[in-house]
């Protein structure tokens, strides 16, 4: 079969639209189990998008902000819900091990 030239931008529509829809409900779910000073994220690449709930005090580190610049430039910000990160959970988990908390 046949597929037509764009079946690509049409298949990164339709995983956008169902990522929009996981995040939205990952944030109702969420919503419920935030603390103060953290911010939840997934990471979206992979065979399973991962929700991890991190401490502000990352935001300090230069790869992380990397992430959030990328995230900008694919995803916009204009969107609620959880912010999506682009990347695969053990890189943003590679990422978060070597941020040392503030004094």
């Amino acid at each position: 079969m046949c597929k037509p030239n764009n079946y690509g931008v049409v298949l990164k529509k339709r995983l956008k639209g169902m990522l929009k829809f996981i995040s939205g409900k990952a944030l109702q779910i969420t919503t419920k189990m935030m603390r103060e000073g953290h911010l939840v994220v997934i990471a979206v690449q992979g065979k399973e998008p991962k929700r991890f709930l991190i401490k502000l005090d990352h935001l300090y580190n230069p790869d992380f902000l990397k992430l959030l610049k990328q995230a900008e430039e694919e995803f916009g910000f204009s969107r609620e819900g959880v912010l999506e990160l682009p990347c695969q959970p053990h890189e943003l988990q590679r990422i978060l091990s070597n941020i040392k908390a503030l004094p």
